[in-house]
């Protein structure tokens, strides 16, 4: 199985280089390789895609594809690098395989793909993500809401069987029963004959198939003109494979309205219900008070230190201490990426494309500290991470290391754990559960619909600030004007 997708992996991988060719050879051309990222080549040199071409015509590597394959990336990664793992890393998807299959079968699944080359494992008995630099298998699972079922998930994407004859059901979306048991040896699956009625039962199980059910066996075996049990059982298998591609793709084309890729942005729905939250949260974000600083000259003996700068990277200096001053003046004397005021000290000449050299029309006036920390960040993508910093009182939505000790307490003082209610109302004698038993002893009820009253208001955001108790402070809290946590200790007086 895995020298199969391992050889259709290569396939897809082809196909990725080939649609992206032009983008990751203009990357090359933009930024080169350095010899510690192409084997065998002399470090500190930069390696252009003239060179490329040149290595594949001398017969060094068979194609741009071949070459491709050959480079690799520290864990710091350039663009190239990151849209390489994007490339190579082909998705393998399962169902409900996270906790049970994928850890009865890891053993063996590394002997096979060699566990040198697995890139990273997630382990727990429910999520689990198996990658190496040509595959990550995925699970499903992590990607829905809890206690969804393989129909829920297939009849959420795909509206599920609308045949009203489920016997001559073709849609593809009916499913069908299969001779488990009667499989005894490689060799029945060569039988030309439909098994017997018989063989579909289960002793496992203790179960027969209904008459309906042999009626649709016999009814397929004809329809699709099967010659023996292994079409019947390329038949099965296809009921399940050919609906979960087709509800995977809706479910990608769901996630692409937010611009997100589902197996690319993260490994579980929470994770991508977490991004999609955040774009929400930077649609409202509040820009510094731009209040003009006082006015200076742009200090002269700066001049010196930047044409040295240009001199010696045999870049072009044709700035001049006029330009500064209009620009200055231009900003109101504020940082042009932070918009914090300037001083004669923290004033500086950010060169706006790093290429080119200190010219007049390619400086911007800008703090010190923002000059050195921008590098060869682009000015909206700069101006955008310094907006974040501004709002990060606004955008704390977790507890973080400074909130360590806040963290402890409330953990410490949960009683019981959380939970999820799947069924609303539970009747007994009627509901039924654990794997279709019948409720005998419980009623229960989801009083408060903890959950959905959650989803209804708006996430607790800032830092979280600590307070003496006073008079009123329960009713403040009651009365929802604070959200708040009570720490109260108890006194026992045993008398």
């Amino acid at each position: 199985m895995f020298d199969y997708i391992s050889k259709v992996s290569l396939e897809i991988q082809k196909y990725n280089v080939q649609k992206y060719d032009p983008l990751l050879k203009r990357i090359i051309n933009a930024h080169g390789f350095s010899g510690m990222e192409i084997p065998g080549l002399q470090l500190g040199k930069k390696y252009s895609m003239d060179d490329v071409d040149n290595w594949i015509k001398d017969g060094t590597y068979a194609g741009f594809f071949d070459f491709h394959k050959t480079i690799s990336f520290r864990k710091e990664r350039s663009d190239y690098g990151k849209i390489k793992q994007q490339l190579d890393q082909i998705p393998v998807l399962v169902f409900n395989s996270g906790r049970y299959d994928l850890n009865l079968i890891k053993s063996d699944l590394f002997s096979v793909i060699g566990t040198t080359n697995i890139k990273s494992v997630i382990k727990n008995p429910s999520y689990m993500c198996i990658a190496t630099s040509d595959m990550k298998m995925l699970d499903i699972n992590n990607y829905v809401p809890a206690g969804t079922s393989y129909e829920k998930y297939l009849s959420t994407y795909l509206g599920g069987c609308k045949c009203d004859d489920k016997i001559q059901c073709v849609c593809g979306l009916g499913k069908g029963p299969f001779s488990y048991e009667y499989i005894k040896a490689f060799e029945v699956l060569n039988e030309t004959n439909i098994p017997p009625k018989s063989a579909f039962d289960s002793a496992l199980r203790g179960t027969s198939i209904s008459n309906a059910d042999y009626e649709r066996i016999k009814f397929v075996w004809k329809h699709y003109e099967m010659k023996s049990i292994k079409d019947l059982l390329i038949w099965y298998n296809n009921l399940d494979v050919v609906p979960f591609i087709k509800a995977i793709e809706a479910q990608r084309e769901l996630f692409k309205r937010f611009d997100l890729d589902v197996f690319a942005d993260g490994v579980s729905l929470p994770g991508l219900s977490e991004k999609v939250m955040y774009q929400t949260c930077f649609s409202e974000l509040q820009h510094p008070v731009k209040a003009p600083a006082t006015s200076f000259r742009f200090p002269a003996k700066h001049l010196t230190g930047y044409k040295h700068q240009d001199v010696d990277a045999k870049r072009e200096f044709n700035m001049t201490l006029d330009h500064l001053d209009t620009l200055l003046k231009k900003q109101k004397y504020l940082c042009g990426l932070s918009w914090c005021q300037l001083t004669v000290d923290t004033a500086s000449a950010d060169r706006i494309n790093n290429i080119l050299g200190h010219i007049d029309g390619n400086v911007l006036i800008s703090c010190v500290q923002c000059n050195v920390a921008r590098k060869n960040m682009s000015l909206g993508g700069f101006r955008f991470k310094k907006l974040l910093a501004f709002n990060s009182d606004k955008l704390v939505y977790s507890i973080d290391r400074e909130e360590k000790d806040i963290y402890g307490k409330m953990k410490q003082n949960i009683a019981g754990g959380p939970s999820i209610i799947f069924n609303r109302y539970a009747k007994r004698n009627e509901t039924k559960i654990r794997r279709g038993k019948l409720v005998k002893k419980i009623i229960g009820y989801d009083a408060n619909a903890l959950y959905l009253w959650t989803l209804g208001n708006y996430m607790p955001c800032g830092r979280l600030t600590t307070i003496e108790s006073y008079p009123d402070i329960v009713e403040v809290i009651k009365n929802d004007k604070y959200l708040a946590f009570l720490s109260v200790i108890f006194e026992l007086q045993i008398t």
